[in-house]
């Protein structure tokens, strides 16, 4: 099951996109010291290769109400946050040597930034989460996009539970915040996917996908598709751009992953055992 290999996932994006005219490079950041492999280990601050850089842009573009942070986790690997972005204008500061640097408060009251799948003390990403040039399948651009899936069903949730209580009443929600039991309301949902995802890298250890599958893109094609939307975002009002934004292919992995396994409990002791099986083996990508 080769279901996250560079070049399928740009072939699928392509096939969908041909005739959306989407603006480009929305917002997902990498965190500075993040270890994103051994082709970049040693870079400072941390940068995705090319090929790796126009992918998340182009998954990321279709979340444009939605940041993604790639921040260090377990063993400097990568780990994963969300969050809505606010309609505000964002503040940024600049240092003395000019260079700029975006303002986000994680623990803010109404946008926080939210952990999802891969957690800071997780070593899951070792099987879901590493990027093209070192991992199997799930890669890391799978994954967030899963990650975006997941963060979208928890503000739908969240709105869910303010439309209940009513937006403009005070209502003492105890010691939990709106997004914690937002949050907690989707568990099932994340369990789920997180099964997805590890049977799927489970599989892929017994099929293991050759180097050309992993990472094999004709990047060219995908920066020339990326640049013609910027100039599409500059050239036309804003009224002619799309209003709502499509998945990005026709699969919806949350849905995907309650309807193959819907079980909460059995995902969670079958994750346990997947993830403890495939760190004694060694099947695992070191």
């Amino acid at each position: 099951m080769k279901i996250s290999s560079v070049s399928n996932v740009v072939n699928n994006l392509s096939r969908n996109i041909k005739k959306q005219s989407l603006p480009s490079f929305k917002g997902i950041y990498v965190e500075d010291i993040v270890d994103l492999g051994d082709v970049a280990e040693h870079c400072s601050p941390a940068k995705f290769l090319k090929k790796d850089a126009l992918l998340l842009n182009e998954i990321a573009q279709y979340y444009p109400n939605q940041d993604c942070f790639i921040r260090r986790g377990y063993g400097g690997m990568p780990r994963l946050e969300y969050r809505e972005r606010p309609p505000v204008v964002q503040n940024f500061q600049a240092n003395v040597f000019g260079q700029y640097n975006i303002d986000v408060n994680p623990k803010d009251k109404d946008y926080p930034c939210v952990p999802l799948l891969l957690y800071g003390e997780s070593t899951l990403n070792r099987m879901i989460g590493m990027t093209s040039y070192r991992s199997l399948n799930p890669s890391l651009a799978y994954t967030v996009k899963a990650g975006y899936e997941l963060h979208k069903k928890l503000i739908e949730k969240k709105n869910q539970i303010m439309g209940v209580i009513g937006r403009g009443d005070d209502v003492d929600l105890g010691e939990e915040t709106l997004t914690e039991k937002a949050h907690k309301a989707i568990a099932d949902v994340e369990e789920a996917v997180k099964r997805y995802l590890l049977e799927s890298a489970y599989v892929a250890l017994s099929d293991p996908a050759t180097a050309s599958q992993i990472y094999a893109s004709n990047y060219p094609k995908v920066q020339t598709r990326l640049d013609a939307k910027r100039t599409l975002d500059l050239t036309t009002s804003t009224a002619k751009q799309p209003q709502s934004q499509p998945s990005v292919d026709n699969i919806d992995i949350c849905e995907l992953a309650m309807k193959m396994y819907p079980d909460y409990q059995q995902n969670k002791e079958v994750n346990e055992k997947l993830h403890k099986y495939m760190e004694y083996h060694g099947l695992i990508i070191k």
